[in-house]
């Protein structure tokens, strides 16, 4: 329950949530934590909350480094209720506190909670605060992923508390990426980019013009594991390429099947992307949670979904991918939709509607009758290849 010292005088006091298995509809195998940090100075500061449901272990942990009767501020980086969920609890234990944040950010914390005891300090864009040693200034980074986020900067110790900025959905005994392999907390950080920040990749480009500049050593995200040194250099090089939205050529067949046609179609679809050299992964939505899928379309080119018609309609576990894809809105792609249909054609069509949605390049869909034989697939490897070249 103790806090732990990140850097001299500064304390991550946040909560693991070892039970979360999903977060906003996608996976998080490795679960999460939601980071809380308190700076110790003649001023002591608070910088983010915690999920409501584990606010007392946080408040615990708080207490194992200051009394929250000297808490001086509390800053809010994000309203979410991930982050600002107890917000009320520690005010309740630090009522002198202050809240500083931006105008944003305060609009939706009384749209939250009765604010109207509260204190706030709102900030603009590189505003600074002085806290006794350390000097903070605040950097508000709108739509990454609320209207709300912002980070916060400590000049002197060289941190960055980036809140959703450079999270992963990272649960372990240690809080430093350090202590973890560094592909690991990679590939989370882009699970992360993929199922949350993917719509807002425009913004995350603009926020990381901004952090980039600034003199740093440690990140201390809202979700996951510190970042120090050259870890930084690699999750910055990382969320360039995922900013950029330039693929890799690379093609997904993503697929659900009732009674093996559509399965066979993607075989050959798969197959045909295989004969042109085209890097090609298949990904039944039965064995694979759609989340995932969207990982590896942020590197590709080509989008290939398929589905067999159910009463006339998308099969309801491929239509749940293509409206959280469109959610998620990824760009510049090029999509494929094939469908394998009983005695009523056009269901294809109604794939190609989401793809047109996305403003996607699109090739001619394909469909089949009942069970695709030797022939159907070859015509469907053909049609695919020909519109490629």
């Amino acid at each position: 329950m103790k806090a732990v010292e990140v850097k001299k005088d500064i304390y991550w006091t946040g909560v693991k949530d070892w039970n979360l298995v999903d977060f906003h509809g996608h996976l998080t195998p490795h679960h999460t934590t939601y980071n809380s940090y308190v700076i110790m100075d003649e001023k002591i500061t608070i910088v983010d909350g915690a999920k409501i449901t584990l606010s007392d272990e946080m408040i615990e942990r708080v207490k194992t480094v200051v009394d929250f009767s000297k808490v001086s501020y509390i800053v809010v980086n994000h309203v979410e209720m991930d982050h600002a969920g107890n917000l009320p609890e520690l005010l309740k234990l630090a009522p002198q506190a202050k809240i500083i944040t931006n105008l944003a950010a305060k609009m939706g914390l009384e749209e939250h909670f009765d604010t109207s005891s509260w204190e706030f300090i709102i900030i603009r864009t590189g505003d600074e605060i002085s806290i006794g040693k350390r000097t903070l200034s605040f950097y508000p980074t709108p739509m990454l992923h609320w209207p709300d986020s912002m980070v916060t900067y400590c000049k002197e110790d060289k941190i960055l508390f980036s809140n959703d900025a450079f999270g992963q959905h990272v649960c372990d005994n240690t809080i430093f990426a350090s202590e973890l392999p560094m592909d690991v907390v990679i590939a989370e950080a882009k699970r992360y980019y993929a199922n949350i920040l993917l719509p807002y990749g425009s913004q995350a480009e603009k926020a990381l013009g901004v952090v980039e500049k600034l003199e740093l050593d440690t990140i201390a995200p809202g979700h996951g594991c510190v970042l120090q040194g050259d870890e930084i250099k690699q999750m910055f090089a990382a969320y360039n390429e995922w900013d950029s939205v330039e693929n890799k050529g690379s093609a997904v067949v993503v697929y659900d099947s009732m009674w093996h046609s559509t399965e066979k179609l993607a075989e050959a679809v798969k197959s045909a992307f295989d004969d042109l050299s085209i890097p090609v992964k298949k990904i039944c939505l039965r064995d694979i949670h759609y989340s995932q899928a969207i990982i590896e379309i942020m590197d590709a080119k080509y989008v290939a979904v398929g589905t067999p018609t159910l009463n006339n309609e998308i099969y309801p576990s491929v239509v749940a991918f293509l409206t959280y894809m469109k959610g998620l809105n990824p760009k510049n792609k090029v999509g494929f939709a094939f469908n394998s249909f009983g005695w009523k054609d056009g269901v294809a069509a109604k794939v190609q509607d989401y793809f047109t949605a996305l403003n996607w390049q699109t090739l001619e869909p394909f469909a089949i009758k009942y069970n695709p034989k030797c022939d159907g697939l070859n015509k469907i490897k053909e049609h695919l290849k020909k519109q490629i070249g």
